[in-house]
């Protein structure tokens, strides 16, 4: 009986490539939705009724998916030499500092100054740690400017 469920799990397990793919498709839906959610509150249309809850579940979708890539991306360091080890491990700790400075904004409902100015500062954490993750893994298919 153990064997059976032991086969069962080792069958869902991903490959390292998909297991990146599945990393790199989840960061790029939770920067999109954290991203969106600073700039709908900056053009912010006073029609919309419920206007902080919707940028609040904005954000706060955003932060879960980066949390799921977050656990996604656990143990693709084990791929990298020494240089890009370093490199992935400043990619980590800038994108969890990003993510970490959206906790201020996503935790209130309300529009609040300085945690929107401190959510601005963690996009632009975020921006730098997500191009230094473009550089661990080179796709050389696409042309990209860093």
């Amino acid at each position: 009986m153990a064997v059976e469920i032991e086969l069962k799990f080792s069958a869902l397990e991903l490959s390292p490539k998909n297991k990146l793919r599945l990393h790199r498709y989840l960061g790029i839906v939770s920067l999109s939705f954290l991203f969106s959610r600073p700039f709908i509150i900056l053009f912010q249309f006073p029609d919309i009724q419920n206007f902080e809850f919707f940028s609040a579940y904005i954000g706060r979708t955003g932060a879960i998916f980066g949390a799921l890539a977050f656990i996604t991306g656990g143990g693709l360091g084990k791929y990298l030499d020494e240089k890009k080890a370093r490199v992935a491990e400043i990619h980590t700790i800038l994108m969890l500092a990003g993510l970490t400075m959206q906790v201020p904004v996503l935790a209130e409902v309300k529009i609040l100054l300085v945690p929107n100015l401190i959510s601005y500062l963690g996009c632009v954490i975020l921006i730098w740690g997500w191009i230094l993750g473009r550089r661990v893994f080179i796709n050389r298919k696409r042309i990209l400017p860093f």
